[in-house]
């Protein structure tokens, strides 16, 4: 699904889940891929887990602003204008 057929939030899940794939790139599946994010966005006072993370990656809830921040750091600020302009590669 890309951009250009979805829009509001489910464009922004859609981005969503795309970042989680590039800020683990090691991960080999969704399973792996929620366990790594799950460990990584846990804190003492908030645990995230794989669970969750699988829900963000087949869409079916959004995550919080917290987290999408952290995903952004990890990925790399460039990724700030994917959100501004989906068409920026």
């Amino acid at each position: 699904m890309s951009f250009r057929k979805c829009g509001g939030e489910e464009a922004e899940r859609v981005w969503f889940a795309g970042l989680l794939w590039r800020a683990f790139p090691e991960a080999q599946s969704e399973n792996e891929l929620a366990e790594l994010a799950a460990d990584v966005l846990t804190s003492d006072s908030r645990p995230v887990t794989s669970r969750t993370v699988r829900n963000w990656l087949r869409r079916e809830n959004a995550p919080h602003f917290r987290y999408v921040l952290k995903v952004i750091a990890l990925v790399g600020a460039e990724t700030v204008f994917q959100i501004i302009d989906p068409e920026v590669r």
